[in-house]
């Protein structure tokens, strides 16, 4: 029935938060700051906070990147100048490639009687980068990165633009996969595209998005493709 797999890369296909704690740490080092563990939830909030705002239509890509640190290192007290550790964490996250677990085994399988497509908010440089250590490009028919595209989930025309450059695509075989209700789910009902919401952390539903279906483990992914529904 579903022809057409379009998967989120953050927290859906990539393990991001460790990802962005380790990039985190490492720009720390390259800034000559004094790393503490209790730095990452503090910074990782601001960020996600402003990848919120964006989605919202609220901020632009440029604002986010050139506010975060900024904000950062506001509240933190640092001296020195944040475009610093800007540079140094967008590099050092694009070193970063971890995958969650069951995601290579589940996009090469999938792979062999699905066309799968990654869509993602995250920069064309981070993603690229990450993407081409991964080792899972050869399970992708196609990656749509927003820089690209031009428009960010969950933006109607985002998905618009996803439609125009698949062939043969139809909305009724296609399912978005991804953790993020504001974005992935929102996007899909924006586009009328089913969706299937990763939710491993039992999190509640607050917002406007409605998932089609709801998933704990990647793996279920089998049972929802199976069900027919």
């Amino acid at each position: 029935m579903y022809k057409f797999l379009l998967f989120d890369a953050d927290e859906t296909i990539f393990d991001f938060l460790r990802a962005e704690k380790t990039a985190l740490k490492l720009a720390f080092g390259d800034c000559n700051i004094p790393f503490k563990e209790e730095y990452v939830p503090v910074y990782s909030k601001m960020n996600a906070d402003l990848w919120r705002r964006l989605e919202r239509k609220e901020i632009t890509k440029p604002e986010l990147l050139n506010m975060r640190f900024a904000n950062f290192y506001e509240a933190m007290g640092f001296e020195g100048n944040p475009d610093e550790m800007r540079i140094s964490y967008q590099k050092r996250l694009g070193e970063q490639c971890f995958l969650l677990p069951g995601a290579f085994e589940l996009l090469e399988n999938l792979s062999k009687t699905h066309k799968l497509y990654l869509i993602t908010n995250g920069l064309k440089t981070t993603q690229s980068s990450r993407l081409s250590r991964s080792g899972i490009l050869p399970f992708l028919s196609g990656v749509f990165i927003s820089e690209e595209v031009g428009y960010e989930k969950p933006d109607r025309r985002y998905f618009e633009k996803v439609k125009e450059a698949i062939p043969g695509f139809k909305e009724e075989e296609a399912v978005v996969i991804g953790d993020s209700l504001t974005s992935d789910i929102l996007g899909g009902n924006n586009a009328g595209i089913k969706t299937v919401w990763f939710n491993p952390k039992g999190k509640a539903n607050n917002t406007k998005a409605e998932p089609y279906w709801t998933i704990k483990k990647l793996e279920d992914i089998y049972t929802f493709l199976e069900s027919g529904k």
